[in-house]
């Protein structure tokens, strides 16, 4: 109850302080496309910020505090965004972003992997090369509360930056949100020799299990219809329907453009594109996306830019944008099995060439089904696995070379991040549920342990520079 009411007092301050704040013009620009746009009746206003947003934010002093709730993270994001403003608008020399080390106080939000400086900077409507060609990507945005400096990491290197922003509303979020962190986290969690000391709570407690089902359902058949008149309109009554063994339906337009909805509830969407005409760039091809994301089954709710891609297909040149979900305060963690993230958006030129989505919203009809309970603290599961992960991690050729104290000395160092999140295993149609698990992230893989019974669900492997969108 002591730690609610912090929460409330906390999230009271922050949201005062950011509409006090909020008196930036800036902050209901209405994006006006048309002067960039090649086909200017496809992309409409829309509001960015609530699709690039950050996962997490944190508060440092000794240790970092990283914090996943929602009501905070969006207080947060509200001041950042002046704080991007006066970056992109008076960052402008090299003399003004030097590489440093940030402050040991500090205010941060994180972006889920390094986003493009080029699709911020276009999303304010401004332009800065100088800025892109020192910084081309942002994972992290900084505050230091004692040299009142703004800071900037990409993924790699960190740089200061020489610019003035509100110091005072920044220092009041800092002090704010650490007295919340400090009631929240109660232990420092530290294992190996050279590791990390990270904070963590040992009172946590989740949803065990946690129905969920997905927003589509295959067995709603005027639905599923009105999904496919919606996009093929007038052009239904040529669209070839069939249904295949796996129950997967499939409409298809002069084999051009298909449309195909898989049992379990995944949408995929393909048009050729021999059709595409036109370059568009990030920020157009952002914009594309968005509002063929909006005109077709909605933008959700919970969902937030994750990573933003280039790819080539038969020569064009396109834009990729992968969307995370979030579900009931904590991140969604999907199995390295899938292929597929929550949305997937391909964009060539002024066309969307592929799309999809696998959205989860909780069953309500199992709510009475789902309890509240605690759960283990990463250090019995650390304790009771460490073990085991250590022979998982030398079965890769790669590591066959370490002994095995060896190997786990090199685990144990280089967990750098531990939180709880919801595990979606599967891509069964029924009897879904998603399972409340701790993710424990080292250097090189991520560890996912059912927080009820401490068994670890999956290894994954970190691929180097993918994981800050570095491809």
């Amino acid at each position: 109850m002591y730690r609610e009411k912090i929460k409330n007092l906390v999230l009271i301050i922050l949201v005062s302080i950011a509409i006090y704040s909020s008196s930036f013009i800036w902050l209901d620009l209405s994006f006006d496309t048309k002067g960039f746009n090649p086909v200017e009746s496809e992309i409409e206003e829309i509001f960015l910020w609530d699709k690039i947003k950050p996962s997490k934010v944190s508060v440092t002093d000794q240790y970092e505090y990283i914090i996943h709730d929602s009501d905070i993270n969006e207080s947060v994001w509200r001041a950042f965004r002046d704080i991007m403003f006066d970056m992109f608008r008076f960052a402008y020399s090299e003399s003004d972003i030097q590489e440093a080390s940030p402050d040991s106080r500090t205010l941060r939000i994180y972006f889920d992997t390094s986003m493009p400086s080029e699709l911020l900077i276009e999303s304010f409507e401004m332009s800065n090369n100088r800025f892109q060609n020192v910084v081309s990507r942002i994972l992290w945005i900084g505050y230091g509360v004692d040299s009142s400096k703004i800071y900037v990491n990409d993924g790699i290197k960190t740089y200061r930056l020489e610019i003035t922003t509100n110091q005072q509303k920044l220092t009041d979020i800092y002090e704010n949100i650490m007295i919340f962190a400090s009631n929240k986290y109660d232990t420092l969690f530290h294992y190996g020799p050279t590791a990390s000391y990270i904070p963590i709570s040992t009172n946590e407690t989740a949803l065990n299990p946690v129905f969920i089902k997905s927003e589509i359902d295959i067995e709603d058949t005027i639905n599923i219809e009105n999904i496919a008149k919606n996009y093929f309109k007038d052009s239904f009554d040529y669209v070839r329907t069939t249904i295949d063994s796996s129950r997967t339906i499939n409409y298809i337009y002069r084999n051009e453009k298909v449309l195909r909805l898989y049992d379990e509830g995944l949408l995929e969407f393909y048009d050729s594109i021999e059709s595409t005409k036109d370059d568009s760039s990030m920020y157009q091809s952002f914009l594309i996306a968005l509002n063929f994301i909006d005109d077709f089954l909605g933008f959700p709710d919970n969902a937030y830019l994750s990573q933003v891609t280039t790819f080539i297909e038969d020569g064009k040149y396109g834009y990729r944008f992968l969307f995370n979900q979030s579900l009931l305060e904590r991140p969604i963690v999907f199995s390295q099995v899938r292929d597929e993230k929550a949305i997937q958006i391909d964009v060539i030129g002024s066309k969307v060439v592929f799309y999809q989505r696998f959205i989860r919203v909780v069953d309500v009809m199992m709510e009475t089904e789902m309890a509240e309970v605690k759960v283990l603290s990463p250090q019995d599961i650390i304790e009771n696995n460490i073990d085991f992960i250590t022979e998982l991690y030398l079965e890769n050729p790669k590591n066959q070379s370490l002994e095995f104290n060896e190997a786990k000395e090199k685990i144990l160092n280089g967990i750098h991040e531990i939180y709880l999140a919801y595990f979606d295993p599967s891509r069964r149609p029924k009897d879904q549920l998603m399972r409340s698990v701790w993710v424990i992230k080292t250097t090189d893989r991520n560890y996912v342990f059912n927080a009820i019974t401490g068994a670890i669900i999956e290894e994954q492997v970190v691929m180097q520079g993918v994981d800050n969108g570095l491809e």
